[in-house]
């Protein structure tokens, strides 16, 4: 049986809280809308060293693409499994 969910890439950009580099952060997930993506926090790391916990309603862009050949078990999403499924934390 062929699996019919759709899967999207949320693609966030946040500005680094020490130097204002651009930081790149993204999750997979089975919706579409940007509030899962929205309550996950994310963990970026900047070239000037600085590293910490960000909340993606902090990104400065937020936008969603959609994506083939995810296959993770959607779920709770849990620390660092590249998805933003589940309870926020």
């Amino acid at each position: 049986m062929q699996n019919l969910t759709e899967h999207f890439a949320h693609v966030l950009l946040f500005a680094c809280p020490q130097c204002e580099r651009p930081l790149a952060s993204a999750c997979a997930s089975s919706k579409q809308n940007l509030e899962e993506a929205d309550a996950h926090f994310f963990n970026p790391h900047c070239h000037c060293g600085w590293t910490g916990a960000v909340a993606g309603m902090e990104a400065v862009k937020h936008w969603v693409q959609p994506w083939r050949g995810f296959t993770a078990e959607v779920g709770a999403a849990g620390p660092g499994d590249g998805t933003c499924d589940g309870r926020a934390h």
